[in-house]
């Protein structure tokens, strides 16, 4: 199982829809936002971009350019937090949808080639438009599906 760590961490559920202020983005899908008071860490659902060097960790191929992106649209925003089945992964981090106004980031990040979709069980309510937004970048070579000629089938 990928989440249901909150109960034993000793922090409260999510709520089911969340306005919180991002302070920090790690990488392309990874998120800090202001939630019930306190620093937490917010993993998209349903995407997963190369990492980024930013960390000590090893660089993949358009890393940094999701990850900047992520940082161009998101920090310092007030977005909104939809969560599915699992409320947190095996990590702790939030698992959310993240919306930019009406705008479903996490979707954005695929529909431009910055991330695969990346469905992990059980949450995989949006499974079915990630993946066909994530066929739909790969076939105009769009972001990623370009630069990085390993990432093509």
């Amino acid at each position: 199982m990928a989440g249901g760590c909150a109960s034993g961490s000793g922090r409260s559920p999510p709520d089911q829809d969340s306005t919180v202020l991002v302070t920090k983005v790690t990488d392309g899908d990874t998120i800090h936002v202001t939630y019930q008071g306190r620093d937490e860490r917010v993993r998209l659902i349903g995407v997963d971009t190369p990492e980024v060097p930013w960390y000590g960790g090893k660089a993949e191929c358009f890393g940094n350019e999701a990850g900047l992106y992520t940082r161009s649209r998101l920090a310092g925003r007030t977005v909104r937090l939809e969560f599915d089945v699992d409320p947190r992964d095996r990590y702790e981090r939030l698992l959310a949808y993240v919306y930019v106004g009406d705008e479903l980031f996490n979707l954005t990040l695929v529909r431009l080639g910055y991330a695969a979709a990346d469905p992990v069980p059980p949450d995989t309510a949006r499974a079915g438009i990630f993946a066909d937004a994530e066929r739909e970048a790969r076939a105009a070579g769009r972001g990623r599906w370009s630069a990085c000629p390993t990432s093509v089938p």
